[in-house]
């Protein structure tokens, strides 16, 4: 129970350190708005499937450097002082989690956007709300952890994006694909198998950046 509220502590911490920076999510909110806008004004008679790709690709494509901040942008003094008053493993999973509020976040943003300008054509709106929990959850652990990788190596907000993309493309696919089949008026079945390799991408990806962030941060 210590180890839970330790985390929930810094997870209250960086809420109120971006509280003092909210250029970054407003840029953000700003690229996902224009991206809407551009979407309408192209194709005013989008498909459904041509919806579904560009709100996940708009979404991945904004979160990015939002969500990898949590490590990129930390100075040297202020890693001192997270050291000082948490272990590795409690500083990891507060970022994580406070990485996978801020994309439910966006992705609740986004979703309002797309729907303002170009209507929603979700029929399956419990089961896609399961696939957004599961897709930005796995999606925040990567950015995350590649934001502390891009940090030990210099030049993050280079390498951030560079490395990340590549290493969700397997979750974004699998969750395009899923996401998909709510559109149809029927729920076909395969979408629950979809979702299963999607929580099963994601309890790799938490385990991978558990063991490969102490070896990493033990520094």
């Amino acid at each position: 129970m210590q180890h839970i509220a330790k985390v929930l502590q810094l997870v209250q911490l960086e809420w109120l350190i971006d509280k003092k920076r909210p250029t970054v999510l407003a840029a953000a909110i700003l690229q996902l708005a224009i991206v809407g806008l551009l979407t309408m004004l192209s194709q005013p008679r989008i498909l459904e499937s041509v919806w579904n790709s560009i709100f996940w690709i708009s979404l991945i494509l904004s979160t990015v450097q939002g969500v990898s901040k949590n490590f990129t942008m930390v100075s040297s003094g202020r890693w001192i002082f997270w050291s000082q008053i948490a272990s590795n493993s409690q500083l990891l999973w507060s970022k994580i989690i406070y990485g996978w509020a801020n994309m439910l976040l966006l992705t609740a943003i986004n979703l309002f956007i797309f729907n303002w300008f170009m209507g929603f054509p979700v029929k399956h709106f419990n089961a896609y709300l399961g696939i957004i929990l599961l897709v930005t959850g796995g999606i925040s652990a990567v950015f995350t952890f590649v934001g502390a990788v891009a940090t030990k190596a210099g030049n993050a907000g280079y390498l951030a994006p560079v490395i990340s993309l590549p290493i969700i493309l397997p979750i974004l696919l699998v969750g395009i694909k899923a996401s998909t089949k709510t559109l149809n008026p029927v729920l076909v079945s395969s979408v629950y198998t979809d979702m299963f390799l999607l929580g099963a991408l994601d309890i790799l990806i938490l385990v991978l950046t558990g063991v490969l962030f102490e070896s990493l941060w033990k520094e």
